[in-house]
């Protein structure tokens, strides 16, 4: 909702005219989604996109209303975040070698905690245990919040988490951080390592959100809210207000935006597959 009414203010700002947000929220968000995907391909109806909303849920529903990418119109990418792979202190781990060397003896005996079934932290884990060929246990809970509190409480053993979810128990000495999922040293935090430059090849599952429109949007129009967006981000004030949300400026072309909705769908599908989960 914050990165959403923040995408508003940009887009009010540069084009002279009312932005207003009209939260249409349920069912996994697919309900404000498939209205969007619906509506006239004009530039007046769009609306904040993430992985979850575009990528996750028309493989996890089975009848979201919409799939996921050519449905829509990639105007441009907006905000970029971090997970940080997390372990209880109690763990004799301090990085992501000694993570995948101890998984490997302890087969299925570390838990790892995720916001529930097909998140982005779930699939995370999954991804973790396809790159490395170890094998954890999942265990969902309803959001992100009490697998934290698990994890601090010793209850489970790893989170693949956001970064402004995680921080302050990081830096409390509450839970020990191995490195960001990000494929490079995240600008908020640089004293921590990415799990690539441990050793993981391919790690790496990016987390955005964007703006999006219903498939059909003339290009003029994309252009506009494209550059709107991207000479946005260069406003300092607006680059503090998403660092205190733990993310930085995510600027892109609406070509590159469409290659790598392309890419991580692709992705998504392999993650789900491997997970078991099937549509509901």
């Amino acid at each position: 909702d914050i990165s959403g009414r923040l995408q508003a203010e940009v887009l009010q700002q540069a084009l002279g005219q009312p932005v207003v947000v009209d939260n249409r929220s349920g069912a996994g968000g697919t309900i404000g989604t498939a209205f969007v995907a619906q509506s006239p391909p004009d530039g007046y109806t769009i609306m904040m996109a993430s992985p979850s909303s575009h990528l996750g849920a028309p493989l996890l529903f089975r009848t979201p209303g919409y799939e996921g990418t050519d449905d829509f119109t990639a105007i441009a990418t907006f905000a970029t975040g971090t997970a940080v792979v997390c372990v209880h202190p109690s763990l004799p781990i301090r990085n992501i070698q000694e993570l995948i060397a101890y998984a490997k003896a302890n087969p299925g005996k570390l838990n790892y905690g995720s916001a529930g079934a097909g998140g982005a932290n779930h699939m995370l884990g999954v991804l973790f245990m396809l790159r490395t060929g170890t094998e954890l246990t999942h265990v969902p809970y309803r959001g992100a919040a009490p697998a934290l509190a698990d994890l601090i409480g010793g209850n489970i053993q790893i989170v693949f988490d956001s970064f402004s979810g995680v921080i302050g128990a990081i830096r409390a000495g509450q839970v020990r951080a191995l490195g960001v999922t990000h494929h490079e040293r995240w600008p908020l935090a640089p004293e921590m390592p990415t799990v690539q430059e441990q050793g993981v090849a391919n790690y790496n599952l990016p987390s955005f959100s964007a703006v999006m429109g219903p498939a059909g949007i003339p290009a003029e129009i994309v252009a506009r809210m494209n550059q709107a967006i991207n000479d946005g981000l260069k406003d300092a004030g607006l680059v503090q207000r998403l660092s205190a949300n733990g993310n930085v400026p995510f600027p892109s072309s609406p070509a590159e935006f469409a290659a790598l909705m392309r890419s991580e769908r692709t992705k998504w599908r392999e993650l789900v597959n491997a997970a078991g989960l099937k549509p509901e």
